[in-house]
């Protein structure tokens, strides 16, 4: 039989631990809700950096063919870190054997918070392939995967070829095949990442660079560090071989920064 002493010292006991367990569970559940709420503001900053990196691609496009043109995007890296990514990498060109253009490869990137994911690793705007012949295709890449955390990407590793037709050289009395081939050089300026910073754009000059080709059904050929070569032929493209080509290549020179609001 109990005595009353201990039956005291039972009822104090009950009560401590019945304290510890409730306290327990009350700082746990604290810490899962504040851990959902960060999850979903992460989340939310990352969503919003996709929108950012669609409207830096389309500032770009903007600027592209408007010398000493620039704009800006205005954004915010409360949970997400942006990037500027130098790879190393070679973007070439080469028409009818010949090496005519080569630019290196640099990337806009910014990863999502620890708490961030991607289900699917998709393409926002554009492809992965280095040679376009299509007029509409997008130069730029916004591409979200994950990798060792969630990421979204922006890059203009790609070339675009385009036949616009054929015309006649009344001098020479001579009918020319037409390309056009526009090739971007990404560089970067200022980095400095805060909470609150924007993108800045500013176009650095057009580079024309004009040749001939005789009649033969040329190719050209577009590759990248590490990637398999995309060639097409002058036939490919529209073009017909029994004609000279004149083609002209204009490499648009663009200077990316990120300056604190």
């Amino acid at each position: 039989m109990f005595t009353k002493a201990n039956l005291g010292v039972s009822i104090v006991l009950s009560t401590v631990i019945l304290t510890s367990v409730l306290c327990i569970v009350v700082f746990t559940a604290s810490y899962v809700a504040h851990d959902a709420v960060n999850a979903q503001i992460e989340n939310a900053q990352f969503d919003q950096a996709q929108n950012v990196m669609l409207a830096l691609d389309k500032l770009i496009k903007r600027v592209m063919y408007k010398p000493e043109s620039s704009g800006y995007v205005k954004t915010s890296f409360w949970t997400v870190t942006p990037y500027f990514t130098e790879t190393g990498e070679k973007l070439e060109v080469w028409i009818d054997g010949e090496k005519e253009l080569e630019v290196l490869v640099n990337v806009v990137k910014i990863k999502g918070g620890p708490r961030t994911s991607v289900a699917t690793d998709r393409e926002l705007i554009g492809n992965g392939k280095l040679l376009l012949t299509n007029i509409f295709d997008s130069l730029g890449r916004v591409r979200i995967y994950q990798s060792v955390g969630a990421w979204i990407t922006l890059d203009y590793s790609r070339v675009r070829c385009i036949y616009t037709g054929a015309f006649t050289n009344l001098n020479e009395n001579q009918i020319y095949n037409h390309i056009e081939i526009t090739v971007m050089n990404v560089t970067f300026g200022t980095f400095k990442a805060q909470e609150k910073a924007s993108f800045t754009v500013k176009n650095t000059g057009l580079m024309p660079i004009q040749g001939n080709i005789g009649a033969s059904n040329f190719t050209i050929q577009v590759q990248k560090s590490g990637a398999q070569p995309e060639t097409c032929t002058l036939a490919q493209l529209g073009g017909d071989p029994i004609n000279p080509t004149l083609i002209n290549l204009v490499v648009v020179n663009v200077k990316i920064s990120l300056e604190g609001d």
